[in-house]
């Protein structure tokens, strides 16, 4: 009978441990979400945004330095409804297309003449795209690189503008 009593007051005593452990979780998940709603912890999606940066243009109108901020579906070619446009005869009327899966940003070659390569590889299927990574569509070369969203008139741009 005194290990029946011995056991449960073990028990007991790792119940109350249990219990308290799942308060204290709760209260962090809590105050970590203010934390996080009030804007106190250093959020880079808020403030930082990918794009594309002109690092060598040979032809097709754009202009070194120039940056594009990729949104959730940026269309790259020649025609005019495209979001970026490169006059280049090396490059296709709709060429590739940069889109948006979650915090992840794929560039896909549409079957283009020429065409798209990242970091020299020929494009053959979607490529997930790096802070860092060099795309080179006909005589343009990008970079992809983060901005900061604050220095600009739209710092949230969630789709392209067509």
């Amino acid at each position: 009978m005194g290990r029946v009593i011995v056991l449960g007051e073990v028990l007991l005593v790792g119940l109350r441990f249990v219990f308290v452990l799942l308060i204290y979780i709760f209260v962090w998940h809590v105050l970590r979400l203010m934390y996080l709603e009030l804007g106190l912890a250093p959020a880079q999606s808020s403030r930082k945004r990918p794009v594309l940066v002109v690092l060598d243009a040979k032809n097709g109108g754009a202009k070194r330095g120039e940056s594009y901020p990729l949104g959730e579906n940026i269309s790259i070619g020649r025609d005019n409804h495209n979001d970026i446009i490169i006059n280049d005869s090396h490059v296709s009327a709709r060429h590739a297309v940069i889109t948006r899966q979650g915090r992840e940003w794929k560039i896909l070659d549409l079957d283009s003449t020429n065409g798209t390569y990242v970091n020299g590889l020929r494009l053959t299927g979607p490529h997930s795209l790096r802070p860092g990574d060099k795309i080179s569509i006909g005589g343009v070369t990008f970079k992809v690189g983060w901005e900061d969203a604050s220095r600009s008139p739209f710092p949230y741009r969630t789709g392209a503008a067509r």
